[in-house]
């Protein structure tokens, strides 16, 4: 039987999960105004609130109180202002949260002038929050709201968006139920903010979504039994409705770590090579010849050839749908994670479409279907694909239409398989990297990197994605957001920082939301520098790095990239690159 407190947690968590009937369909003014108003305390910010909210300022005082250890680098205003949001009291037309997106979801910008000072304290510490990356999350009414929405059309929710990441809550009696008339919505995004920290109701399920996010409807299926499943994907715009604010703590000290060495020149032809040949070294990727026995230059041509997708986004065998990670076998085989597609494709050398090798059912948790899948490595000894199976929690072996969950139950987002058959799995959600040996799979691991909570100390990530292993099983993680690439040697107690580690940011000094990494046999580090729009050779040591490809900007020519995720090399040297956002997969040739 719930408890009292339960009830009203589930009460509050069932307004700010189920409140989509009061989005309007409109397409509004921007929210703007706010970012000129300067940073106050909370009790200053919900001052010009009191006419409207009679009771603000008892519940500001306390969340304030509540929050004197604040987490996430957060001041204790900036936390203070997240907690108040999240709490809830009678009558709701004077509750801040439904009030405050009630405000943000009416034609008249003029009456959000008095919420500008708590707007902007409040959006200070979101943005100062991470996004959290390839998210799949959910939301849900007892309503059929299919009709309002078509295939491909895009529209914007104007207020603050409560999601939760577990389907099996949404699905639960206190919310939707498994019968009736009822939409859920499973949002695919990038923005969504971790506030369990800061929440009055702190749940290991609810993120939040800023306000005037837009979506693009990807999907509407007809579930039975009631139940309209709406698929969104979220867009992204380069004129955003909401005005961002700048972030005071973008970059933060990490003095500690800091590499101190010589500086690397911009220009890779002045990158030299020692008289090595360099390869990758684990199980899960072909060896690069990127260098010879006399010392040499070491460059890529800067146009690519388009050797997967590129034909617009799309479902077709033609087409890609935001690739992530990329394999490439001996014989040049591809191997792409389809993300929003739900499938593992393969594209043979020189073919001019894709076989689906894994999923393609439709999204989904049967064993022959994926949800968002991230990743994947061609086991060449047992002859199978191992993926990673994001939205689904799972680890998961796929061999001549046979299935196997490796791991389940796990953040999972990385992967990597090195030599001696021992498989890492990176955790974005524990900020760890665990290993396991092969075939062992009911134990909790090893954690071989992190493990010791979110942060920007040696002994910890920030949201972990991609991950490689080198012949010596140090294991390289790209720590997606304190921007930076760490090392951690076997059975070290902390990381070394050997890319990035200077704040977000485009100098040759700084990385952006990395992802894709390999390192080759001359400890050269190269980087899917994905914010960036580039990739990114680091030498192990060196204070800077020198861009590979994607030296100019953002964009869709064949000299361009826009957000690469993954990497990958075949036996001859050339960069394979997953460009995501332009929905193909683009090889750089070797130039020898």
């Amino acid at each position: 039987m719930a408890t009292g407190g339960e009830d009203e947690y589930f009460a509050q968590h069932i307004v700010r999960l189920t409140d989509i009937a009061q989005e309007p369909m409109d397409f509004l003014m921007p929210i703007s105004g706010y970012e000129k108003m300067p940073i106050v305390s909370l009790e200053e910010a919900v001052e010009p609130l009191v006419s409207i909210l009679p009771k603000v300022k008892s519940y500001a005082r306390a969340a304030k109180k509540q929050c004197k250890k604040p987490a996430d680098n957060l001041t204790q205003d900036e936390s203070a202002s997240i907690m108040l949001y999240s709490m809830e009291w009678e009558p709701l037309d004077e509750c801040l949260y439904c009030t405050l997106n009630a405000t943000l979801r009416s034609k008249n910008r003029s009456n959000l002038k008095s919420w500008f000072l708590f707007l902007r304290l409040f959006l200070a510490a979101l943005f100062r929050l991470p996004p959290i990356p390839h998210l799949t999350v959910f939301r849900g009414i007892k309503l059929d709201l299919s009709k309002q929405f078509k295939k491909d059309e895009t529209f914007i929710w104007w207020g603050f968006s409560s999601c939760t990441t577990s389907i099996e809550v949404l699905q639960s009696e206190q919310f939707l139920g498994t019968e009736g008339t009822r939409t859920m919505f499973a949002i695919h995004c990038n923005s969504a903010r971790d506030i369990r920290k800061h929440s009055y109701f702190p749940s290991e399920d609810e993120v939040l979504l800023l306000a005037a996010t837009e979506f693009q409807v990807k999907g509407i299926l007809n579930q039975g039994h009631g139940l309209r499943t709406i698929q969104l994907q979220e867009v992204h715009s380069d004129e955003p409705m909401l005005i961002p604010v700048s972030c005071t703590n973008d970059s933060v000290d990490l003095s500690a770590g800091k590499l101190k060495n010589l500086k690397v020149k911009d220009d890779i032809t002045e990158s030299k090579i020692i008289s090595k040949q360099a390869t990758v070294t684990p199980a899960t990727s072909p060896k690069p010849k990127v260098g010879t026995s006399e010392s040499k230059f070491n460059k890529w041509k800067q146009n690519a050839i388009t050797v997967a997708g590129g034909n617009g986004e799309g479902q077709k065998l033609s087409q890609l749908n935001s690739p992530r990670g990329v394999f490439i076998d001996e014989k040049k085989n591809i191997f792409i994670v389809d993300h929003i597609n739900h499938r593992i494709v393969e594209w043979k050398c020189n073919a001019k479409e894709g076989q689906i090798v894994a999923g393609g059912n439709k999204q989904g948790n049967r064993m022959d279907q994926l949800d968002w899948p991230i990743y994947v490595i061609v086991d060449q000894q047992n002859h199978s694909l191992i993926v990673v199976d994001f939205g689904n929690r799972r680890v998961i072996r796929w061999s001549n239409q046979n299935q196997q969950i490796l791991i389940k139950k796990t953040a999972c987002y990385g992967l990597a398989l090195d030599k001696s058959r021992f498989l890492y799995v990176s955790n974005w959600m524990k900020h760890e990297v665990r290993r396991w040996k092969m075939g062992e799979y009911n134990n909790e691991g090893i954690v071989v990197a992190g493990g010791n909570g979110k942060g920007v100390q040696l002994n910890q990530l920030n949201y972990p994605t991609f991950i490689f292993v080198d012949e010596d099983q140090s294991v390289y993680v790209s720590d997606r957001s304190n921007h930076r690439v760490m090392k951690w040697i076997k059975d070290a107690k902390e990381g070394i920082i050997v890319a990035g580690g200077n704040g977000k940011g485009a100098n040759l000094n700084q990385l952006s939301n990395p992802q894709g990494v390999i390192v080759d046999d001359l400890g050269q580090i190269y980087v899917a520098d994905c914010g960036n729009h580039r990739v990114i050779r680091w030498c192990e040591g060196k204070e800077e790095g020198e861009i590979v490809v994607g030296k100019n900007g953002r964009g869709n020519q064949s000299n361009q990239l826009d957000r690469p995720v993954g990497l990958s090399f075949d036996d001859e040297g050339n960069l394979y690159v997953a460009d995501c956002d332009n929905h193909r997969i683009e090889k750089f040739e070797l130039i020898l």
